[in-house]
This record gives structure tokens, sequence and C-alpha cells, in this order.
């Protein structure tokens, strides 16, 4: 090349390389900084808020007026033997509930020549076990009398709330409220037969309430 040297050339090209790095850098860095200027930016807000929220569960609860005494207590029977027991029930639970009863046995066996009838209806006063006052509940649940909600022997008793009788039963359920009470009489009957001689029962009847 005329009037230049090749170290001259060579210094030349070099130049405007680094020129050109030097300003795509500038131009990177000039990106860069207008992205960080985006991201701190800031925005218009508002809020609106809902306060005072609260959250309580309701309850169930079932009682009875038996103080750990016992409806029955028979030793020595015979047969014809019979005897009578009344109780009251009351619910006190904040949310409706339907009610069943049913029952543990256990003994050795005399459970199947016992005669059970139960009755619901309403005691206007007296003490635990006294059927003084007891007045049967006019509807006749399962067509075996006024109040009857279960007729059969102890054996046949439900043993769990899924079997348990549905109070009141044949279409009659009801939902109990708080302070609703009904009172039961369990009437039993030993059965005139040899095979009950020398055999024992011991029975729980259970109430069991669970919300609607």
């Amino acid at each position: 090349m005329e009037g230049r040297t090749m170290s001259e050339t060579t210094r030349g090209g070099f130049g405007r390389r680094l020129h050109r790095k030097l300003l795509g850098s500038l131009i990177v860095l000039g990106l860069v900084g207008v992205v960080a200027g985006v991201g701190t930016w800031s925005a218009f807000t508002a809020t609106t808020a809902n306060s005072g929220n609260t959250f309580a569960a309701g309850t169930v609860a079932i009682g009875d007026n038996d103080a750990n005494g016992q409806l029955f207590s028979m030793s020595g029977m015979k047969p014809g033997s019979t005897s009578s027991g009344c109780i009251q029930v009351t619910y006190t639970g904040s949310l409706a509930a339907n009610v069943k009863l049913y029952g543990t046995t256990t003994g050795s066996g005399l459970d199947p020549y016992i005669t059970l009838t139960v009755t619901r209806g309403t005691i206007s006063s007296g003490s635990f076990s006294s059927c003084t006052n007891f007045t049967a509940d006019s509807t006749d649940y399962l067509g075996s009398g006024a109040g009857v909600v279960y007729s059969g022997t102890l054996q046949g008793y439900a043993d769990d709330y899924t079997g348990g009788i549905l109070d009141a039963p044949g279409g009659n359920t009801e939902s109990w409220t708080t302070s609703e009470t009904h009172a039961y009489r369990f009437d039993v009957t030993l059965q005139d037969t040899d095979s009950a001689q020398g055999k024992t029962a011991n029975q729980v009847f259970t109430w069991e309430s669970r919300n609607t």
C-alpha cells in the first residue's frame, strides 16, 4: 500500500475493530440500563378489605337422667318374671340431630329368652327408673301399640348405630333440637322355657345422636 507500511495498516484495522467492540458494549450497557430502569418504576396501588370474619363449630350432645344407676337388676328370675324401668333422654347440642337406639349385650346366653318392649313417651315428674308418671306417645310407630319403638327379644335389639332403631321409626324420623327430651319405658319378661335356666345377660342401652 502506497504511503503506508504493513504495520500501519494492521494497526488501523485493529483500531477500527476495537472501536466497533467498544460501540457494541456501550449499546448493550445502554439496553441493560433501560431494562433496569423499567424494573424500578413505581406502580399505583389500592386495596379493600372485609374484616371481622368469625367461625365456630356447632355441637352434638345428648345425656340422660340415670345418674349412673341401672334400669334393671334382676336375679333369681323364673318364667314370667317381669319388670319395667323408665329413663329420660335430653338433647343439648346446638345442631339438629337424628337419634338412634342400640345396645351391647354380654353374658352366657339368656338374651334370646328375654322379651323386650321399648316405648317412647313423656314423664311429667318422678325420679330415674320410675314409670309412675309415664305417658306413651300417641303415635303407633310400628303397629305394636302407642309409642312402641321396639318389640322383640333382648337378643334382637340392635348392637350398633348402623343397625340401630331410628327415633322415631316407621317413617316418623324427627330431628332433635336443643333441650328436646323424650322418655322411654323398657319392659322385660322372661319367657317360659327350660332353655333359660342358669343363663345370664348383661345389657347396655345406648342413644347416639348425629347431626343432620
